[in-house]
Parts: structure tokens; C-alpha cells; sequence
């Protein structure tokens, strides 16, 4: 293994034994207008929520085994673990060329970081694959079918994309359930993991608040430069909500190519001195941009319920969209993870785009929600024609005062043959 591709399985690729760990813990309390001038930070008033009862529930039929089209969670804290390759506890890829062993392991490093966090399998409630083709896709599925009892049933949403590590076929991150108390987000990251020791495998996102930023581009002429501007621009951001990086939960990086990861990775670490980095994913996408960052942010809550389920927020100097909110915050409550979408048959840029819109307007009253609260979306798109009828046709769907925090990433393709949009989306219930 050459210094280059090591210094990124550090990180990314890093892996738990399962035995033998010991706790190192951090608590810590393309379709977008020109982001304009940040001004000063105006801090946003705390929303304010009650405890409620952990409840966890499954809607619509499943598309494939071992999967269903919307989770309904409230009431747990949720894990949200880094992207985990397909590598052993020394860092060194198993199965070179073998998409099966491939799936295995990275299903087993998924368990293993699950399992250090409380959670597992049996507890998953959203997986994000990252794989060479939709054969690769269809075959975790079958994969992780076999190793989940029928009623768990978690979304999936899958994009074909390059990964950090080239021989790699696939990966994954995941969103799961946990139990116990924690007021402030946990990451963590255990001795028996070969990787570097300043990256988190895991963040622990406490019950109540949290916020959604849209992703953030920059189109500086290297990686790390375009990383550095694009971090800074959403810390702004962060501060204006009244918060700061101790609350940063997970990142999503797009990024060209996706090898290029090891200096994303090093202005990364820079942002987080004396503390670990939280989990993040890195995705390729094609675009002017060489990177676009999105965020997840914990955003702590007091007192009585809010009137509002979700508010939508544009930081001063920035132009408002009608089809993406710069930030949407959702103070508690349930939030509904909707599986990645793309449409039922093969079509057209706008006949994919309707037919699309047209299933989450079927999914959405089963929660008790509706396309005003749609709190974050993230739009895949492989060719010019879906993503150009995506851009015109959102403004007949969302009300322009409440459009969801967004990014749109051209990518390779959308898990699916034959589709060109696919679309992954958060809601919340209507109160």
C-alpha cells in the first residue's frame, strides 16, 4: 500500500475488531443561488420542545427484502456512523475484485461500529450505499437481508459513485437507534480501530433539536482550499443558530474526484483541533465545484412545545429559494426517514421528476406530513435532463416560504438501471 492510499484508509477506511474495544470518547456540548455576504451572526432563538416516548415504526411496502419506504422515529437518540469500507482491522482491503466479500466485510465493520455505539443491525433505520453498479446495490441488499430479522426494515438509499479507496466495489454509513441519556452529541471511536486516531466512527445525536444544512460549494481551484472555504462558510452558519462545533454531528462531502480525499480529510482535521472529527462520507460527484459539504447539527431544546414543527432560516445577506432553505430546524418530534426515491418505471427527466413527487405524496400522509415539512433533501442526479426538469418542476411542488434544506450532486448513477434521479428525503410530522 502506498503512503497516499494509506493516509486515506486512515480515516475512511479505518475498521473494529469485535472484541477488545476500549472507549475514546469526545463529548461535546450545485442547485443553490450565490451565497452573498454572510454578515454578522444573528443568533436564532432556541426552539423548545417536551420530552416524548421512544417509538419507532415502519410505513409503505417494501420495495426489496429487508427494506421499507419511510421509518418513523422519535424519542432515541440516533447514531450516525463515517463511511465504513470493505477493509480489515489493518487497514488492508479484503477481497480484491470480489464485490461478495466486499459486502460481507463491510456489513461486518457496519455491526461492529453499530454494536460500539449501542445499536445494530437489528436497530438501523437508514443505510446509504455506495457501490460500483446497481448489480453491487441489489446484491447488499440480499446481503444484509439475510442478516436482519423480517421486521426490521430500514431505508435505503443507493448512489453509484467511485470511493476514496479505488479498488473498493462499495460502502456504507448508516443511521441507527440507541438507548440511554446523553444531553450533548458523543463521538467516538475505539483502540481496536486501525485508523486514525482523530477520526470518529460514530456520533451520537441526542433527543430533541436538530438542524440541516445544505450543502455548501466552493469552487477554490484545489480540494483542500475548497474544503477550508466551504467549512468556514457553514461554521458561520452554525454560529448564527446560537451553536458551535462541539454540536456538528455528521458531513457530507462531494467531492472530484472522490481520491482526492486525503486533503479534504487534512483541512477537516484542522477545523476540529483537540477533539475527534466527526463521522463523514465522501462521495464523487461532476461538477464546476471540486467539493460541496452538507451538515448535521444538534440543536439543543428547553421548555414547552414549539407551535412550529420545522422553521426554515436564510442567513443575512444570503438570497432567498424558492425550492431550498439555507437551514431548516426541527426542534423534536418525530422525523420520518423516506428511502431513496427514483421512479417506478423508466422515463424522461420530467416524467422520473412527477413520478417521484408523486410517491412522496403517497408516503407522507401515512406520517401525518405533507410536502410543507420536508425538512432535507438530497437530489442525485446522472444526466443533464433530469437534473435541468428537477430545477424547473420543484417550484410546483413546494411552497416557497418552506422548501427543505437541499444539496443536488450529479453522480455516476442512482443505484437503479435505466433511472437518472434519485432523491433522499427527511421529513417531520405536521405538529
Amino acid at each position: 500500500m502506498n503512503a497516499r492510499l494509506f493516509a486515506v484508509t486512515l480515516c475512511l477506511g479505518c475498521v473494529l475488531a469485535f472484541t477488545g474495544c476500549s472507549g475514546v470518547q469526545d463529548q461535546t456540548g450545485n442547485d443553490r443561488e450565490p451565497s452573498g455576504a454572510a454578515g454578522q451572526p444573528q443568533p436564532v432563538s432556541p426552539p423548545v420542545a417536551p420530552p416524548v416516548a421512544p417509538a419507532i415504526r415502519h410505513l409503505g411496502a417494501a420495495d426489496s427484502p429487508g427494506s421499507t419506504r419511510a421509518v418513523v422515529v422519535e424519542g432515541y437518540p440516533l447514531v450516525h456512523t463515517r463511511q465504513i469500507l470493505p477493509l480489515d482491522s489493518k487497514g488492508q482491503l479484503v477481497g480484491q475484485e470480489a464485490v461478495e466479500k466486499q459486502i460481507e466485510q463491510v456489513l461486518d465493520n457496519l455491526t461492529a461500529v453499530l454494536q460500539s455505539a449501542g445499536s445494530g443491525l437489528d436497530r438501523l433505520v437508514r443505510l446509504n450505499v455506495y457501490a460500483d453498479s446497481p448489480e453491487t446495490v441489489a446484491l447488499a441488499r440480499e446481503r444484509l437481508n439475510e442478516r436482519i430479522q423480517a421486521e426490521v426494515r430500514p431505508v435505503i438509499t443507493a448512489v453509484q459513485s467511485p470511493l476514496p479507496l479505488p479498488a473498493a466495489l462499495i460502502a456504507m454509513d448508516a443511521v441507527g437507534t440507541t438507548d440511554g441519556k446523553t444531553e450533548t452529541v458523543t463521538l467516538q471511536r475505539c483502540e481496536a480501530v486501525a485508523g486514525d486516531p482523530d477520526c470518529a466512527d460514530f456520533a451520537v445525536l441526542p433527543v430533541g433539536g436538530v438542524a440541516y444544512l445544505s450543502g455548501h460549494p466552493d469552487k477554490s481551484p484545489t480540494a483542500a482550499e475548497a474544503t477550508a472555504k466551504s467549512m468556514n462558510a457553514l461554521l458561520q452558519i452554525v454560529e448564527q443558530l446560537g451553536l458551535d462545533r462541539s454540536h456538528i454531528v455528521h458531513l457530507k462531502v462531494f467531492v472530484q474526484p472522490a481520491q482526492s480525499a486525503d486533503p479534504v480529510l487534512r483541512e477537516l482535521k484542522t477545523v476540529f483541533p483537540q477533539r475527534l472529527t466527526p463521522p463523514f462520507t465522501i462521495v464523487e460527484w461532476i461538477a464546476s465545484a471540486p467539493v460541496e459539504i452538507e451538515m448535521i447539527v444538534h440543536r439543543p431544546v428547553t421548555g414547552e412545545a414549539n407551535a412550529e414543527a420545522v422553521s426554515y432560516y436564510t442567513p443575512p445577506g444570503v438570497k432567498p429559494s424558492p425550492t431550498f432553505s439555507r437551514v431548516a430546524v426541527v426542534p423534536a418530534g418525530r422525523q420520518i426517514y423516506i428511502a431513496g426515491l427514483t421512479s417506478r418505471a423508466a422515463g424522461d427527466g420530467e416524467a422520473q421528476v412527477r413520478d417521484v413527487f408523486d410517491q412522496l405524496q403517497q408516503i407522507l400522509p401515512e406520517a401525518d406530513s405533507d410536502l410543507r415539512h420536508l425538512v432535507k433533501a438530497t437530489y442525485y442526479v446522472s444526466d443533464d435532463d433530469a437534473s435541468t426538469k428537477l430545477n424547473d418542476l420543484r417550484p410546483e411542488f413546494y411552497d416557497p416560504q418552506r422548501p427543505p434544506a437541499a444539496s443536488k450532486a450529479t453522480v455516476h448513477g442512482v443505484g437503479v438501471a435505466d433511472r437518472t434521479l434519485g432523491i433522499d428525503m427527511i421529513a417531520v410530522g405536521k405538529k
